[in-house]
């Protein structure tokens, strides 16, 4: 080695030590600092100080933002606030004084800690028991959290354990309680990937389907078919919807997607969550899309082993290759006409093969979904009866819909959605 290099060389290892000296410092003070942050919270809360007059104090009264640059004050604070109002359920605080000007009943405030506290403790053990039931810890996966009011979507891509701490989970807490919907991705990323697309697949753990119409009807039906094993989660979303998850190995990305078009086509599943790049809800968070909250659920008895493997999906796969639509063995409805279509997602697919195979413009074929999606459908027969809930996000909808329908015939996509799109921009289901 010469000179110059063992110079560069004694450079950046004095630049290493400096920065994990620097780090471990910062992080004895963070350690020195949390109790009194914590008793600053329990006063506080005493005092019957309300909880977003505690929020704003916090940070300003303590070294949280010099220590901790990089984290979000609320999602912090709140966790001391969950942590300490559990530890005080069993004081008697009838008598404590009321010194804060406007404060209320302790008693009341302290309950509506500890069942806060509660709910938070159980989303969080749900969610982490999902997390490290299905990845290892050193697993690089995606997070979304989309907020469909503000239009506001955050991604965050990090390894599974990190996900999984108790302050990533009191931060996607806080997120949910604000609004924002909760998706984790289902296969795995490259090491410190910075988007999710199919080039950044790392690895595939799972085959899934997604039901968002006649849920419990199509859900027997894979039961109850031979071709297929029994999903290792069932994930009931809203109402008679369903997210089904296998758990998978040794399956590579192109033949994942094959099954997954297969298994959507099978059980009448949506055609347009068959990519290996697909994210799902994440269980024991609140579904946010409709007026009332629906806690997103595990079925009872699903679990994760065992894990299959391609051979025990018995059913016949759809290649998608530009220009080979028509010549698949799988007699898929989507390709053929509404008329055998079973679900509106189906028809809507239906229809944009046909228009598009009629040459007709994609910007119009989209507007045209989209203006028929905007709105509730009923049975033409039956003016009671709900045939289809509405896309909360029509435009996107459509536009997926035809993107991927330009795709299977094998089309250029100039002006439409395509897989381009920066999945922060792209909310899920």
């Amino acid at each position: 080695m010469s000179p110059v290099d063992r110079f560069h060389n004694d450079v950046d290892s004095q630049i290493i030590e400096d920065h994990l000296a620097e780090t471990e410092e910062i992080s004895q003070k963070r350690q020195r600092s949390e109790p009194h942050e914590r008793n600053f919270v329990r006063r506080a809360l005493r005092q019957g100080v309300p909880t977003k007059d505690i929020e704003v104090r916090l940070p300003t009264t303590t070294e949280f933002h010099r220590l901790n640059p990089e984290r979000d004050p609320t999602s912090y604070v709140r966790g001391l606030i969950d942590g300490e109002a559990s530890s005080l359920r069993n004081a008697d605080l009838t008598d404590a004084p009321t010194a804060y000007p406007g404060a209320t009943d302790n008693s009341s405030i302290i309950r509506s800690h500890v069942a806060s506290e509660e709910r938070a403790v159980q989303s969080e053990a749900i969610a982490r028991r999902y997390i490290q039931d299905n990845f290892e810890a050193a697993d690089w996966l995606a997070v979304l959290v989309r907020n469909h009011e503000t239009g506001e979507t955050v991604q965050r891509i990090t390894t599974a354990r990190k996900i999984a701490s108790h302050e990533f989970q009191a931060w996607l807490r806080h997120k949910n309680a604000h609004g924002s919907d909760i998706y984790l991705s289902l296969n795995t990323l490259k090491e410190h990937a910075h988007g999710r697309t199919k080039s950044d697949v790392k690895e595939i753990r799972h085959l899934y389907l997604d039901l968002d119409e006649e849920g419990q009807q199509k859900l027997a039906a894979i039961y109850e078919n031979p071709a297929v094993p029994h999903p290792n989660y069932v994930l009931q979303t809203s109402p008679d919807r369903f997210q089904i998850i296998w758990r998978v190995q040794d399956l590579r990305q192109k033949e994942a997607e094959e099954l997954l078009r297969a298994l959507a086509q099978r059980f009448g599943g949506d055609p347009a969550a068959t990519d290996s790049t697909r994210m799902f809800r994440l269980p024991g968070f609140n579904n946010k899309k409709y007026e009332q909250n629906f806690a997103v659920r595990l079925a009872a008895g699903t679990m994760p082993e065992p894990v299959y493997h391609p051979s025990d999906f018995r059913i016949e796969t759809i290649p998608r290759e530009p220009g080979t639509a028509g010549r698949t063995k799988v007699r898929a409805a989507t390709a053929v006409g509404s008329e055998s279509a079973k679900t509106q997602s189906e028809r809507d697919w239906a229809y944009a093969i046909r228009h598009l195979r009629r040459g007709d413009d994609p910007d119009d074929i989209v507007r045209q979904i989209a203006a028929y999606r905007a709105a509730d459908l009923y049975d033409s027969n039956d003016t009671t009866k709900l045939t289809s809930r509405r896309k909360p996000n029509p435009r996107y909808y459509a536009e997926h819909t035809v993107s991927r329908a330009m795709w299977h015939l094998g089309m250029a996509r100039s002006s439409v959605a395509d897989e381009s799109r920066s999945p922060e921009t792209k909310p899920d289901r």
